[in-house]
């Protein structure tokens, strides 16, 4: 990002947006938090009215990403001056909870497109489990896992076709290294993985801990089903929340919250902006 473009006359504080953030949700008072988030106030010159948090995402590198709080009548000089903030980026990303709001209705008249939903959703209590050949990541061979990453690195970047990802296989793997390797995540048949799903524990020294289930996928969605109805079996016994994040630009994971999880009444709206070819000269 060119801070020097736009980032003239008094910068801006937490302390002085606490007003604004205040009555913004968790997702936003988050993005404001970023240590790695460059923060926008207008106006330059007088008692901020509106401010904007805007960030990059090395794993996403092409979007310029943002959140705002404040008048939003100042949205406009915002787009433009993101437009000159940009670098490499070729389109800039917001995110709401919202379906509605004045924010978004001025995105809109912008020709921002809503492009993704994600719904978190709690799944729905598994009373039987199928016979099947379900495995650890501990439990597998180094094949196995081989085939996991390929697999699974794949149908991650045909989700994010609207997003394209800008990180190899290599990276994948380290993040998918991050999950619980001791919970049911692979269906394994004929020693083929056809089926997986990563889990990743959330507070776990809480006394009510989460299991969140993140990247799933297989060859067919009915090896997909019944890895998750052996795997749910298991860990609904041992959590008190069994949850997972679904986005429905994912083929695989899309039909696994319809079927299998509770409906998500707020899910996250992704707006998105393709910059044109001209704004670079």
């Amino acid at each position: 990002m060119r801070e020097g473009k736009v980032l003239t006359g008094q910068k801006v504080t937490l302390t002085m947006l606490q007003p604004f953030l205040a009555l913004a949700d968790a997702f936003t008072q988050q993005h404001f938090a970023n240590p790695h988030a460059i923060l926008l106030r207008y106006p330059q010159s007088s008692a901020v009215t509106f401010a904007a948090a805007v960030w990059e995402n090395s794993f996403h590198a092409n979007a310029l990403y943002f959140d705002v709080v404040g008048d939003v009548a100042w949205l406009p000089q915002l787009l433009e001056d993101l437009r000159q903030l940009a670098d490499h980026h070729d389109r800039l990303q917001y995110s709401s909870y919202a379906a509605q709001s004045a924010v978004i209705t001025q995105l809109q008249a912008k020709h921002f497109r809503a492009f993704r939903r994600t719904a978190m959703s709690d799944y729905r209590k598994v009373v039987a489990t199928p016979k099947a050949d379900v495995r650890s990541r501990s439990q597998l061979t180094s094949a196995q896992w081989h085939d996991v990453v390929q697999m699974s690195f794949a149908n991650y970047v045909a989700a994010h076709a609207d997003n394209p990802v800008t990180f190899n296989h290599a990276t994948f793997e380290q993040q998918l290294a991050e999950a619980e390797d001791t919970q049911p995540s692979f269906l394994v048949e004929n020693q083929q993985v056809q089926a997986y799903v990563f889990w990743f524990e959330d507070e776990p020294r809480a006394l009510t801990s989460a299991l969140t289930s993140a990247w799933i996928g297989g060859q067919q969605f009915a090896d997909i089903r019944r890895l998750l109805q052996t795997a749910l079996f298991q860990v609904q016994a041992r959590y008190s929340v069994v949850n997972g994040e679904f986005d429905d630009t994912d083929i695989h994971a899309w039909p696994v919250y319809q079927q299998l999880a509770l409906p998500d009444p707020k899910p996250l709206i992704s707006w998105q902006l393709l910059l044109d070819a001209t704004r670079m000269q």
